[in-house]
């Protein structure tokens, strides 16, 4: 197996073992049953848990920038159009594949104790606010940027407040009434 796949199946295996056990209980023999290779083969790609852990961020980071930037390149005319393309594709993920949601907020409960994996948890974050203010800013060029910068902070806040509530119970409310609601808001938050 070449090293980058052997590098991969590890990640994936670590990847399911962080989302059935969290972070906390995610162990490295955990990892390599999953990826059903010798516990020393993992050593030799990452020489510490932290350091396959690091990976793994980076790894469910990736998922999220594709899955988001795949959305976007759908045609969008409209900055209402833009704002829906996030939205969809965070409905997407918290209907289709929830378990990057769930191992996302408990690496940013990591984040908050552990300093290694706070600069790369805030860099996704930003990366995600920028890309939202991108796509505003394409379409609404004469609203100010400051307006614009806190619509992609609130729109991040309202797509990891659904993940989070509805992943909780999906009784609570109705994903697509939920998304809805949020273009109300943000429209007319920038129309005013």
């Amino acid at each position: 197996m070449e090293s980058r796949e052997t590098e991969e199946k590890i990640l994936e295996a670590a990847f399911k073992v962080a989302d059935r056990y969290a972070l906390s209980g995610t162990r490295m023999h955990l990892i390599a049953e999953e990826a059903k290779l010798v516990q020393s083969n993992l050593h030799y790609y990452f020489k510490t848990k932290q350091d396959l852990l690091l990976a793994l961020l980076e790894y469910i980071q990736r998922y999220f920038s594709e899955t988001r930037h795949s959305v976007l390149k759908q045609e969008q005319g409209t900055l209402e159009e833009g704002i829906k393309g996030f939205f969809r594709q965070k409905k997407e993920i918290i209907l289709n594949a929830p378990e990057y949601d769930r191992v996302q907020v408990d690496f940013w409960r990591f984040s908050q104790t552990d300093e290694k994996f706070a600069e790369p948890f805030y860099e996704f974050f930003d990366t995600w606010r920028k890309d939202i203010f991108h796509v505003l800013k394409l379409y609404a060029p004469e609203i100010e940027d400051s307006r614009l910068w806190m619509a992609s902070c609130v729109m991040l806040s309202m797509m990891m407040g659904a993940s989070l509530q509805y992943l909780e119970s999906e009784e609570v409310f109705d994903l697509d009434d939920y998304f809805e609601s949020c273009l109300d808001m943000v429209m007319k938050y920038l129309d005013s």
